[in-house]
């Protein structure tokens, strides 16, 4: 369902012009800006969260307003990259990919199971079992859709 949703909002964001995709409304991010922010929070619950990755970060990821300063820099990303809507969907696509992937060869067993995050810079740290993962990355993923929604409402009038 989140990916259906998704993808018609991203078409509806592809039709816009090229300006209004990285425009932000009321000082929330962009659209582009969100996407990025949702490649960030797969790498953080699904490949480092889950699957253990120690370095997941793809660096056009974009960290939560209340990260630490150094979180960023840590991790590799590159905040003041300005990629445009065509080159972030390749990634924002295989991202949510993985996910799907992840989703469906789980098991009820995999879901109680309790992860350890890498000691490697990153988020999220310590234990998280593989269900409060996906809780926290489809949430993100829900209501950063209707931000989204909101946001092109007003853009596309």
């Amino acid at each position: 369902m989140i990916e259906h949703l998704w993808a018609e909002t991203t078409q509806r964001a592809t039709d816009l012009p090229r300006e209004l995709q990285s425009r932000r409304v009321d000082g929330e991010w962009s659209f582009i800006e969100t996407l990025r922010h949702l490649v960030l929070a797969t790498d953080c619950w699904l490949s480092r969260g889950i699957q253990l990755a120690r370095r997941p970060y793809h660096p056009w990821g974009l960290p939560w307003s209340g990260a630490g300063p150094n979180l960023a820099e840590e991790i590799g990303l590159d905040t003041s990259a300005e990629p445009d809507l065509a080159q972030v969907l390749p990634v924002r696509l295989q991202h949510q990919k993985a996910v799907s992937m992840a989703l469906d060869s789980l098991t009820d067993g995999d879901l109680a199971e309790v992860r350890t995050a890498p000691k490697e810079p990153g988020h999220p740290n310590g234990e998280h079992s593989v269900l409060q993962c996906f809780h926290v990355l489809l949430n993100e993923e829900w209501e950063h859709h209707r931000y989204a929604v909101r946001d092109l409402g007003m853009l596309d009038r």
